[in-house]
């Protein structure tokens, strides 16, 4: 029998999280985690007669809440009062992140007087031994998650300096396979990726052959557009870049060495929130590796002899948005994100940031005026397309009380067939023909009334949502132009905008303005 309160059946949900170690498990055959602990949580909760009503699926193994969006949709609804209780399988499948974290599922539980259910304990925050237990069993596995995190990098570090592969991902060039009789995993060359890795060095260092079979040394801007203009694909199957170029000439990886450490993650908190970055480290492991190399330690060393004459300046990581588009603005073309390009002769430009795509720049504050007049256009008048699919709602009305006769129509028809068979006017033959053809008569008209429905449903969600947006838009349009913030400007644009389609074919003085854009704004899929 349900336990209840009040009138209302107590409400319960289910909460799963694979941890690395589920993960690892699963790649020795011991199944999908996930599958196995819902299983055994929903027979558990049916034993106990605990009514289940949803299920939260963890699919990422995040450290931090901020990591685990299933986490964050529960501790809402929790700290709403949605559940009486949350069933898991064991305490450390909450929170094995930081003593914030911990802090933060504790609490949240403890005001809301949710219980959380394993199948070996139920800890209600309202009993003070409880509490202490629950708290107790948060620090015990952040601890165990520590321990087995030191063992791992342990593992991980003590595989490089044997020279094997470990990362998840192999480089352009290699896949990765099993060492035999042995474990972990190593890299085997593709030939013909090999081919492109050679000539991005060769190029780089020694040169390609131009015109008389002179050869002459090239950029890594000219590379990628040398590669675009052979229909070579790049490592993400798209167009190469300035950067994917350099990101292979210094990848020792390719000269037979194993690079650990590299970039190892960093965290900071500013303003309160946690910012993780992956600067480049000096004290990095670099070991020969059990791979074949693709090109020779010589080659490699000139190819970082040249590249250290071209560096780059480093970016300031205390750099303001100095552009109000930023993130927004995407090249229709080839679909990468436009850039900045500062210019102290006339203006600041926007331009593709791929050597090879011909999509022309435009001055920003032209693409940016472009922008605000078309946000303008919006908060003047803003038509729903192909939202409402062709209809009103007078259309919907007059549609369902045309559906709702004809449904008391045939209704009515049944109603007189089984007269008619109980009066003997029917044969039992005519009257099953008629009264199947009456019946599925029914039946459709019902579905398409449900249908109508539906549409008129959709219809009043889509209205309310640009209503919704249509306020945002007169909100930012009237104060948009007075603003000298880029930061905010960008801010309030990223609001209403998911993004915006640029071309430009035609270049040159006379043509500034002669581009275009297509705004998409952010409103619900659904």
């Amino acid at each position: 029998m349900l336990v209840k309160k009040g009138c209302e059946i107590m409400q319960y949900c289910i909460y799963l999280r694979k941890s690395r170690i589920d993960a690892e498990s699963e790649l020795h055959g011991e199944g999908e985690t996930l599958a196995r602990h819902e299983k055994a949580l929903t027979e558990f909760a049916h034993s106990a007669k605990l009514e289940v009503t949803a299920v939260y699926r963890e699919i990422v193994s995040g450290e931090t809440i901020a990591a685990r969006p299933e986490m964050q949709k529960l501790l809402s609804e929790v700290s709403a009062g949605v559940w009486d209780g949350v069933i898991v399988m064991d305490i450390d499948r909450l929170a094995r992140g930081n003593s914030i974290d911990q802090g933060i599922i504790s609490q949240t539980f403890l005001f809301s007087g949710t219980k959380i259910i394993t199948p070996t304990k139920i800890y209600d925050p309202a009993n003070e031994f409880d509490e202490e237990y629950f708290e107790f069993g948060l620090f015990m596995s952040r601890r165990e998650y520590k321990t087995i995190n030191r063992r791992m990098q342990r593992g991980r570090t003590a595989s490089v300096k044997e020279g094997k592969y470990v990362s998840n991902k192999a480089p352009y060039g290699y896949e990765r396979i099993k060492i035999e009789h042995d474990k972990g995993f190593t890299l085997r060359i593709i030939p013909e990726q090999a081919d492109i890795i050679r000539n991005i060095f060769t190029w780089y260092t020694d040169g390609i052959l131009v015109e008389n079979g002179i050869k002459k040394r090239i950029g890594v801007s000219l590379i990628a557009r040398e590669l675009n203009r052979r229909r070579l694909r790049s490592p993400t199957g798209g167009v190469w870049t300035a950067q994917t170029i350099r990101d292979i000439l210094i990848n020792p990886v390719f000269c037979g060495k194993i690079r650990w450490n590299w970039r190892s993650e960093k965290k900071r908190m500013v303003s309160g929130n946690i910012i993780i970055q992956r600067p480049r480290s000096k004290n990095f492991i670099l070991c020969d590796g059990l791979h074949e190399p693709i090109i020779s330690e010589k080659v490699f060393a000139d190819a970082q002899h040249f590249m250290s004459q071209n560096k780059r300046l480093p970016v300031r990581g205390d750099k303001k948005i100095s552009n109000p588009l930023a993130s927004l603005v995407i090249c229709q073309k080839c679909g990468r994100k436009m850039q900045r390009r500062s210019n102290p002769s006339t203006a600041d430009v926007l331009m593709c940031p791929e050597p090879s795509c011909d999509n022309h720049a435009s001055f920003l504050y032209l693409v940016e005026e472009r922008v605000v007049m078309a946000l303008e256009e919006w908060a003047g008048k803003y038509v729903l397309n192909d939202l409402a699919d062709g209809f009103s709602k007078s259309d919907h009305s007059a549609e369902l009380r045309a559906l709702d006769i004809a449904l008391s129509t045939a209704q009515n028809q049944l109603a007189k067939a089984f007269e008619a068979f109980e009066t003997g006017i029917y044969d039992s033959d005519t009257f099953r023909m008629r009264s199947n053809a009456l019946k599925k008569r029914i039946l459709d008209i019902q579905s398409e009334k449900q249908a109508v429905q539906n549409r008129a449903e959709k219809l009043a969600i889509a209205e309310k949502a640009v209503n919704e947006f249509m306020s945002s838009v007169y909100d930012i349009v009237s104060v948009y132009r007075n603003l000298t913030d880029t930061t905010a400007k960008n801010s309030m644009l990223l609001t209403i905008i998911d993004h915006i389609e640029y071309v430009k074919n035609i270049r040159g003085h006379g043509h500034e303005r002669e581009f275009e854009i297509v705004l998409h704004p952010i409103l619900p899929k659904n």
